[in-house]
């Protein structure tokens, strides 16, 4: 009898510390370009979202903070910049006309907003960010 209430006991702490983690900001996911384009004319930031879309632009790496950049055009037509951390993920070999899918965390730029944390978190704060491209998820 012991053991099943020890049972009951660790079960309902699982089931806390998970609801805990789901009610923290930044870890519920909004899907879709409509709250991109929605937190883009509302001037919303720190968004985690996951997008889809076509690269239209390669940037160059900024070598300072060992990150990759490339812009994708998003199905409303807007653009978005997506940063991707090379120190913590694998670079993504992405071309131009490639369709990726894209898991970040959203931020206000004038130019249309950008998505970065895409990659897996250390801490608890937020959902890991990813992004697909190929059949291959690059975390």
């Amino acid at each position: 009898m012991k053991s099943v209430l020890a049972l009951v006991a660790v079960a309902a702490a699982i089931l806390a510390s998970v609801a805990y983690w789901h009610s923290i900001p930044g870890y519920e996911v909004e899907p879709g370009y409509i709250t991109v384009e929605e937190a883009f004319q509302g001037r919303q930031s720190d968004l985690m979202v996951d997008v889809g879309g076509r690269v239209v632009r390669l940037l160059k790496d900024d070598r300072e903070s060992a990150q990759q950049r490339f812009v994708i055009n998003l199905l409303n037509g807007q653009n978005l910049l997506i940063v991707h951390d090379l120190g913590s993920a694998d670079r993504v070999p992405v071309s131009r006309d490639d369709e990726v899918r894209v898991r970040g965390e959203y931020e206000w730029t004038e130019t249309g907003g950008m998505v970065h944390w895409t990659h897996r978190d250390i801490g608890p704060n937020r959902r890991h960010g990813w992004i697909d491209h190929g059949g291959n998820r690059y975390q």
